[in-house]
This record gives structure tokens, sequence and C-alpha cells, in this order.
């Protein structure tokens, strides 16, 4: 094997290492919104530009609120990059939810509330899918609204 094929197979490997370390050591990112930051989905007393996070999740599976909060959420920021979360009323029946995707942040003031009224101050429940669901609502980007049966648990 000649010099310059040794050269240019030695530069060839070594241009390869150089690109392959800093893929391999670069911590995946995402994006922080409102003050909140990943992974979390945050819940707001106010709206989400200028309230106060009153809670923060982050574990998928279907949690409680502290009952001092319940039906006090205004707003809601998912940092979360592949897991949509339902956030829940469980006063009527049959349960209803709305749908947050993936990375989105919505004041619930903005969204009619099946029953009257908006989505503000009507929580009590939240469940954050797992990531198998890649974050969708319904399939769709879009924030969604449903019901399901009461006890409903996933």
């Amino acid at each position: 094997m000649s010099l310059r094929t040794r050269l240019t197979a030695t530069l060839f490997a070594l241009g390869v290492v150089a690109t392959a370390i800093p893929l391999a050591t670069s911590p995946a990112t995402a994006a922080s919104a409102h003050g909140c930051s990943y992974p979390y989905v945050c819940l707001f007393n106010g709206s989400y530009q200028s309230g106060t996070i009153w809670g923060r999740y982050k574990n998928p599976g279907y949690q409680s609120m502290p009952k001092a909060h319940w039906n006090t959420t205004d707003a809601v920021v998912n940092t979360l990059n592949d897991d949509s979360v339902w956030l829940l009323d469980t006063g009527p029946s049959p349960d209803r939810y709305i749908c947050i995707p993936r990375n989105t942040s919505v004041n619930l003031g903005d969204y009619a509330h099946p029953n009257g009224g908006t989505w503000a101050n009507d929580v009590d429940v939240i469940n954050i899918w797992p990531p198998s669901d890649n974050g969708l609502c319904s399939g769709t980007t879009q924030v969604r609204q449903g019901s399901v049966p009461d006890g409903w648990r996933p």
C-alpha cells in the first residue's frame, strides 16, 4: 500500500471518528416553554403567559391532583416530545377530558367545556400517556376533547 493510500485511509478514518464523537455524546435536547422545563407537564394558576406554575408532572399514568388544586388549573404546558396529556374533569357523568398533544401550551379558558363554560378551573385528574401514543390526540397534533365512562382508568 502506497504512502498516499495509507494517508488517505488514515485521514478518512479520523474524519469518521471525529464526526461520530459529537453525535454519540450530544444529549437529547428539548425546549422549555413559559417557565416549564423539559421533561414536564406544568399546570398553571392563571394563563401560561402570566400565571404561576402550581404543579409539575412527568411520569406516565393516571394521577389525581392534590385536592387543594382541584378545579384551579387555568393553563397547561406540555414540554414532552412524545407524550400527550389528558386533563380530566371527573365531576360530570361521564368523565370529560381535554387532550393536550406533545410540545403544546394551552390556556384552558380558550376551550369550551362540553357541560358549559370553559375548561379553566374544571380539572381534577391528569393522565400522561406513554411514548407509544407518539404525543398525538386522536391521531393529530390538535387539542381534542371527549368523554370516558365514570371511574375510567387506563
